[in-house]
């Protein structure tokens, strides 16, 4: 049977705190993860096709309309796995960055709570209606009504991407806070989330792009296995 007791009774079991670094390999599994999820976003965009918000009708149907369905829908689905990977990997990452103090640690867990936030809106608000706006252009569909669909998925990404910077300021807080990457992760996570934030609504694919290279950079690092300010940043 199970006894339970308080710390310092004599009899008590301690059990052992977690230590404070974990091992290399976690970090590394974590940045293939990471970069994973980069490697599948752009195998998955590289099929399909997309049309921006203020585009004519008659760039709508010619994009959305002279489309292979096939070769898209299985591009989308690659993309959509993209995100599967992308949860795992701010899983890991949250760990790995939220364990020594608790400003660390709550700031891991904002990183995470954005992460969640970003995969979910991704899949449940980016991906169908742009499969919807692609099969209905096809499919005998008013080709105003595939671009007012089309359009959730822009003005969605557009919302996603402002989560994207928020989740690299909540994870450079973390990093500075708990001294590991301080430099890319840290300082340029802040710098990034904190102006990319405020030039979403002007320059969101500017700011997707840095991100993108921001979290590449933040994958290498952690596939070097490394952990301390001195031997990461």
């Amino acid at each position: 049977m199970t006894q339970f007791t308080r710390p310092g009774v004599a009899g008590a079991r301690v059990e052992a705190p977690a230590p404070l670094t974990p091992s290399p390999t976690l970090a590394r599994v974590a940045g293939a993860l990471a970069l994973g999820h980069v490697v599948l976003l752009f195998a998955g965009f590289s099929q399909g096709v997309s049309v921006e918000h203020g585009d004519s009708p008659a760039t709508v149907q010619r994009v959305y309309g002279g489309a292979n369905l096939t070769r898209v829908f299985t591009g989308g689905y690659v993309e959509a796995l993209s995100f599967v990977v992308l949860a795992a990997a701010v899983v890991l990452i949250a760990r790995l960055f939220g364990r020594r103090t608790e400003a660390g640690h709550v700031a891991a867990q904002t990183f995470l709570a954005l992460g969640v936030a970003l995969v979910a809106s991704t899949l449940a608000v980016g991906f169908p209606p742009g499969a919807a706006a692609l099969y209905g252009s096809q499919h005998g569909a008013d080709i105003g009504s595939v671009a007012m669909v089309n359009d959730i998925r822009n003005f969605g990404f557009v919302l996603q991407v402002a989560l994207m910077a928020a989740m690299s300021l909540a994870l450079g807080i973390a990093a500075l806070a708990e001294q590991l990457c301080t430099r890319w992760v840290g300082v340029f996570g802040i710098v990034l989330g904190g102006v990319g934030i405020v030039l979403v609504p002007l320059a969101h694919n500017v700011v997707s792009l840095v991100w993108i290279l921001w979290w590449v950079g933040l994958a290498v690092l952690l596939l070097r296995g490394r952990r301390t300010a001195r031997q990461i940043s």
